[in-house]
């Protein structure tokens, strides 16, 4: 679903609408509390709807409209046996996309290493901070 976008030798290119189009429809498939509670779950290995369900706390039907999107999407894989499904993460290049992404981004999580990233400068110099700076106010009295 997310293109694979161009490398001309740097670590990012600038975006073309359509593609950024296509990864803003990928991140809103993500941009779900319950979605990302579900992933995360699957991340640590293969459960069936019931185990989700005591797992992430999300009822049905909802848990399954979202397992629905998730599965459609291509981020998770289903199996039956006999009356139980199961999900897991599937073998899709979106769903090592996603599975990254969460790692990345949890909440305590270590910042990757970027190599060859350089931070932006800033658009305008830093002003000195040993000299005091002092703003004049002009007042438009009626004029």
């Amino acid at each position: 679903m997310v293109p694979a976008f161009r490398d001309e030798g740097s670590l990012m290119t600038l975006l073309s609408l359509d593609e950024s189009r296509i990864l803003t429809d990928w991140l809103r498939l993500l941009a779900q509390p319950q979605r990302l509670m579900i992933l995360s779950a699957l991340m640590d290995g293969t459960h069936a709807v019931s185990e989700l369900e005591t797992l992430t706390g999300i009822g049905q039907p909802t848990l399954s409209q979202h397992l629905g999107a998730l599965r459609r999407a291509g981020f998770i894989e289903s199996r039956r046996e006999s009356r139980t499904i199961f999900y897991c993460m599937a073998s899709t290049l979106d769903a090592a996309r996603a599975r990254t992404l969460l790692l990345t981004l949890r909440p305590g999580a270590p910042v990757p290493d970027t190599i060859g990233v350089q931070p932006s400068q800033p658009l305008l110099p830093t002003p000195p901070t040993s000299d005091a700076r002092f703003a004049r106010i002009l007042r438009n009295n009626g004029r």
